[in-house]
C-alpha cells in the first residue's frame, strides 16, 4: 500500500470463524489508501455494501426472516488524514501542475519573442549549432523552476501544515527531472510556432489538461479507459504526482519510487530530441 500497489487490505484476525460459530464479539481490518480520496471513498462505499451484505446473511441465518436488527455495526477509524483534511492530498498535487505549466511556458515564450523581436537571425547566422542553442536557452528557466519548487515545498511544510514524510532528496531529484521536462516541453511548443499567442496556447493546452485530467490528480490513473489510460500512464506529469504524494504522504524515498523515476528519466531525452529536430537552423 505504501507503494501504491494496493488500494484495500483486509486483515482478518486468527480464529475469526470459530469465534464467529460460538457468537463472540470479533472484528476486521479494512485498511483504504486514503492518498487519493476519490478512490478512498469508493472502496470504503464497495467495502460497506459487502459487510452490509454478509451482516443481513447473518441475520436471516440467525434471526429468522423476522426483520430483527443486526447484531454487529461498522465503525470507520481514520489512520491517515484523520481529520479528512483535503490539503494532505491537495498540496502534493497541486505542485507538478505548477512545475509543469509556468516553466514551459516562460520557456516557450522566451524562444518565440526571439522570432517575433528577429534577433534569432542569430542562431542562423553564427556557428552555433541547436542543441547548443536550445540548452542554452533551457538551463536559467531550469534553475528558476528549482527555486519555484524549493518555494513551494516550504509553503507547503509552513503555510499548509502539509510535511515532508519521506526522502527530500528523492523529491528534489524527481523534481529537477520534472523542471527538466517541462521546459522541454516549452522549447518543443516554440520549435513549430511563431507567435507568443500561440505558443502560449499550445503549451496551455500541452500541460493544463493533461496535468489536471489524465495524471491521476482528481481521477486514478488507474481507473482511467482508452486514450486517457494511455496518457496517463506515459505522461510525466502522472509520475512526478506518485513521487510528491508518495514522499509527502507515505514516507518514501528512492527504493519505494524507483518506478516512477525511469519515465521521467527516458522522457527528458525524447522531447530534448524533438525539439532540437524541429528546430530549423535556417528560415524559409
Amino acid at each position: 500500500m505504501r507503494a501504491g500497489q494496493l488500494a484495500l487490505a483486509i486483515e482478518i484476525p486468527t480464529g475469526f470463524a470459530r469465534d464467529i460459530a460460538r457468537g463472540h464479539s470479533v472484528q476486521i481490518g479494512a485498511w483504504v489508501d486514503g492518498a487519493m480520496p476519490v478512490r478512498a471513498e469508493t472502496v470504503r462505499g464497495y467495502v460497506q455494501g459487502m459487510h452490509q451484505g454478509w451482516l443481513l446473511e447473518q441475520a436471516k441465518e440467525r434471526l429468522g426472516q423476522d426483520g430483527a436488527t443486526s447484531p454487529a455495526t461498522i465503525e470507520t477509524r481514520f489512520r491517515y488524514n484523520p481529520d479528512v483534511r483535503s490539503l494532505p492530498a491537495m498540496v502534493p498535487a497541486v505542485i507538478p501542475m505548477l512545475l509543469l505549466m509556468i516553466p514551459a511556458m516562460l520557456t516557450a515564450l522566451s524562444v518565440v519573442r526571439e522570432k517575433e523581436l528577429g534577433s534569432i537571425i542569430n542562431l542562423y547566422v553564427t556557428p552555433v549549432t541547436r542543441s547548443e542553442f536550445l540548452l542554452g536557452k533551457q538551463m536559467p528557466y531550469i534553475l528558476l523552476a528549482m527555486l519555484n519548487f524549493a518555494l513551494l515545498t516550504l509553503l507547503a511544510v509552513t503555510v499548509f501544515g502539509v510535511p515532508v514524510k519521506g526522502s527530500l532528496l528523492a523529491l528534489t531529484a524527481g523534481a529537477l527531472l520534472f523542471v527538466t521536462f517541462s521546459t522541454g516541453f516549452g522549447l518543443f511548443a516554440s520549435t513549430f510556432t511563431r507567435s507568443q499567442i500561440a505558443a502560449m496556447f499550445v503549451t496551455i493546452i500541452g500541460t493544463i489538461i493533461p496535468a489536471i485530467q489524465f495524471s491521476g490528480m482528481l481521477n486514478p490513473v488507474s481507473s482511467l479507459e482508452g486514450v486517457g489510460h494511455v496518457i496517463g500512464q506515459f505522461y510525466p506529469a502522472a509520475h512526478f504526482l506518485t513521487i510528491t504524494r508518495g514522499v509527502f504522504n507515505k514516507a518514501l524515498g528512492f527504493a519505494g519510487l524507483e518506478a516512477s523515476f525511469w519515465p521521467l528519466a527516458l522522457a527528458v531525452p525524447v522531447i530534448l530530441a524533438l525539439s532540437i529536430l524541429l528546430l530549423k537552423k535556417q528560415e524559409r
